[in-house]
């Protein structure tokens, strides 16, 4: 006789019935609330650039003695418009003749010109002649308000380099003209609405490309996309919410956030898909396959982004103000990569149903496999030699590593420049013909009763030409520090920081600003950064993959190897650069380079591990991580495709230390999702066998 107690409980809806039937009736909902919250956040996220801060001061810690230069300064100049530079410099090599020197006369006259018809441009200073007669020189200033100064900077000079060219080309062949200055550097760096909205449509266009071929499905690759556009959508808006409550977002990280947050959301949706067209094949409800797949994958995408969003929190610990502020947008834009694809993909996919696969539709009975035949091939020859498989990974490695001989640190803003333009031949010329003129001299503020001492203790400093008085800062008395070095040079550096050693001891009120000290304290800012966040970022990564695969052996294997993939795809970025024509990098790349690499890269490891933990627990170590490679490495590798892409296409921004966060992240990802994750950790777990588990005892 049954009993009443079991009679109710088979009728009682089995949990995963009644979550089924909770995510059949969400799907509608779930729809229409992402679809009306991207169209209330657009004017938000649309307007980020408005709100981004690309100032040096930006890359500054609040305690440097040049940030509080700066905040002096724009106290004492508080309700005034910030002016930038424009040089215009006129040379010739064997002389300038009678011609130029009238050319010279009218390009300065027609700048002046100008005034009144170009908002910002102030009247042309006079000219001034180089001791060796070969080049002439003026400026004229452009005012703007302080958070608009480079997009008012770009009409300015544009109209500059138009009125000076005509007088110039007067002259005869062999007379160069160009405008230098950093009114000429921003606008040489300007990225426009329209470069941006061309890198967004690109990188879309990338990721619809690489979906359709993966997918093999004129629908599929649709909804995915669409899920990654409103997740850029939301993380673009948090971020604009962020910069309105005080945080640091740089041009920068605006870029890096747009390619960051639509090729996560493509990677979490890759990994998605593939396992509900598996689940798909063994339910014949639909909704049951969306249950299993979300229980299956929400794991490992919650550890796959919550690696990513604590190593992205970490950088709160920065001392650079932009690396501070690119934490929190970096973290917001994952979360809401990863909410939006958990949440609003599986409602598209459910609405769309099976015929969304087509013409491969998965179904109950049906013959399929989701093993890629190319990785399969791949594993079994990892599998029969594990170990010189490794030994020869380790070895390609450590020589992409040697490229690290090449990196240079070039905090110069004309570094910065793409190519060869009028800033960046302007500057070469003044340099040239102009020594001991720097433009970039060191502001000097002494507090009331040291001014004597403070001049006396910067004339005595070796390295310095020149201390010139100037007007009074505020309460603070002015002095310009002119330099024997090359300006943004070593020697330059190392002046600033024995004139700033002399002042403690003769004027220890006496603070050092300028350009060139603000390079400088960038730079000691990322050393410290450095030194801090790339041990602590390890840690975090380490803990949060441990706690994942409940294991100490395979997490220190993902670490170590995210590692030497770091340093080898950084020794590759740098060869690349060399190859570009840049003369270098800012102090700060590394650690965005760093961020990036080692936190997708643990991503992929994840989606790696994770899969062959859990084939390792039926079939054993070796055969679970042939049959988890199998199975994830064409998810991983188009995965990797999507986030190279995207990365790589900020190659396009005219501003070079974007294109090489951009090229080097899509070398580091190439380079992990080809040979490090796909062909290293799998040799090395099968070297290891199931000892890679403890201090669980088996797989």
């Amino acid at each position: 006789m049954t009993h009443v107690s079991e009679i109710r409980e088979r009728k009682r809806p089995a949990p995963a019935g009644r979550l089924a039937r909770a995510v059949r009736w969400l799907r509608w909902p779930l729809l229409v609330a992402w679809l009306v919250a991207a169209v209330l956040l657009y004017p938000l996220a649309h307007n980020l650039g408005n709100v981004t801060n690309n100032t040096a001061a930006a890359n500054l810690p609040s305690s440097a003695p040049s940030t509080r230069v700066l905040l002096l300064e724009q106290a004492a100049e508080r309700g005034q418009p910030q002016t930038d530079a424009a040089v215009i410099v006129l040379a010739r090599n064997r002389g300038l003749t009678a011609a130029d020197l009238a050319a010279a006369a009218a390009a300065r006259s027609a700048v002046a010109r100008l005034v009144g018809h170009v908002n910002g441009l102030g009247g042309p200073g006079p000219e001034q002649r180089s001791a060796d007669g070969d080049a002439v020189e003026f400026s004229a200033g452009i005012t703007a308000p302080a958070n608009n100064a480079q997009s008012a900077d770009v009409p300015a000079v544009q109209a500059i380099r138009h009125a000076v060219a005509g007088p110039a080309s007067g002259a005869g062949d062999g007379l160069q003209v160009a405008v230098a200055g950093p009114a000429a550097v921003n606008a040489d760096t300007y990225v426009s609405t329209s470069a941006v909205n061309a890198l967004l449509i690109t990188a879309i266009g990338i990721i619809a490309i690489i979906l359709l071929i993966a997918y093999r499905s004129p629908l599929l690759w649709l909804p995915p996309l669409i899920g990654s556009i409103v997740a850029l959508d939301v993380g673009k808006a948090a971020a604009h919410g962020l910069a309105n409550a005080g945080l640091t977002v740089s041009n920068l990280s605006a870029d890096i956030l747009t390619v960051l947050v639509l090729g996560a959301a493509s990677d979490y949706a890759l990994l998605l898909v593939h396992r509900y067209r598996e689940e798909l094949r063994r339910h014949a409800a639909k909704e049951d396959a969306m249950v299993a797949a979300l229980r299956r994958t929400l794991p490992t995408l919650l550890a796959s982004s919550g690696t990513v969003v604590c190593a992205m929190l970490c950088l709160l610990a920065a001392q650079s103000a932009a690396l501070h502020g690119l934490g929190p947008v970096g973290a917001v834009g994952i979360a809401a990569a990863l909410l939006v694809q958990v949440t609003f993909l599986p409602a598209l996919l459910l609405i769309g149903g099976r015929p969304l696969f087509w013409p491969r539709v998965p179904r109950p009975g049906r013959g399929g496999h989701e093993e890629s035949r190319v990785w399969s091939r791949i594993g079994a020859r990892v599998g029969r030699h594990p170990v010189p498989v490794m030994v020869a990974a380790l070895l390609v490695l450590g020589g992409a590593c040697a490229g690290l001989a090449t990196l240079h640190i070039d905090n110069n803003p004309v570094a910065t420049v793409k190519g060869h333009p009028g800033s960046v031949t302007g500057t070469q010329l003044l340099a040239e013909h102009f020594r001991g003129q720097d433009t970039s001299a060191l502001d000097l503020l002494t507090p009331p009763g040291e001014a004597g001492a403070a001049a006396a203790a910067a004339r005595a400093t070796p390295g310095v030409s020149a201390v010139t008085a100037g007007l009074p800062v505020g309460a603070y008395g002015y002095y310009s520090v002119t330099l024997t070095a090359p300006a943004y040079s070593p020697g330059a550096y190392a002046t600033v920081a024995s004139l700033r050693d002399h002042l403690s001891r003769g004027a220890p009120g006496a603070l050092v600003g300028g350009d060139q000290a603000i390079q400088y304290d960038i730079i000691q800012a990322a050393r410290h950064d450095a030194l801090l966040l790339i041990p602590l970022v390890l840690v975090v990564i380490f803990v949060i993959v441990a706690l994942l695969l409940q294991a100490v052996m395979a997490p220190l294997l993902l670490i170590v190897t995210t590692a030497i993939s770091f340093a080898a795809s950084f020794g590759l970025s740098s060869l690349l650069w060399r190859g570009l024509g840049f003369s270098g990098i800012e102090a700060q790349i590394p650690l965005y380079v760093f961020i990036f690499l080692v936190a997708l890269g643990v991503d992929y490891n994840i989606f790696l591990t994770a899969r062959i933990r859990e084939e390792s627990r039926q079939a054993g170590i070796n055969q679970g991580t042939l049959r988890g490679l199998a199975v994830t490495g064409g998810v991983i590798t188009a995965a990797g495709l999507v986030m190279a892409g995207t990365f790589g296409d900020l190659a396009r921004i005219p501003y070079v230390p974007v294109t090489e966060v951009g090229t080097a992240v899509a070398v580091g990802v190439l380079l992990d999702t080809l040979l490090v994750r796909t062909v290293l950790v799998p040799a090395g777990l099968l070297t290891i066998g199931k000892r890679v588990w403890w201090p669980a005892r088996s797989g």
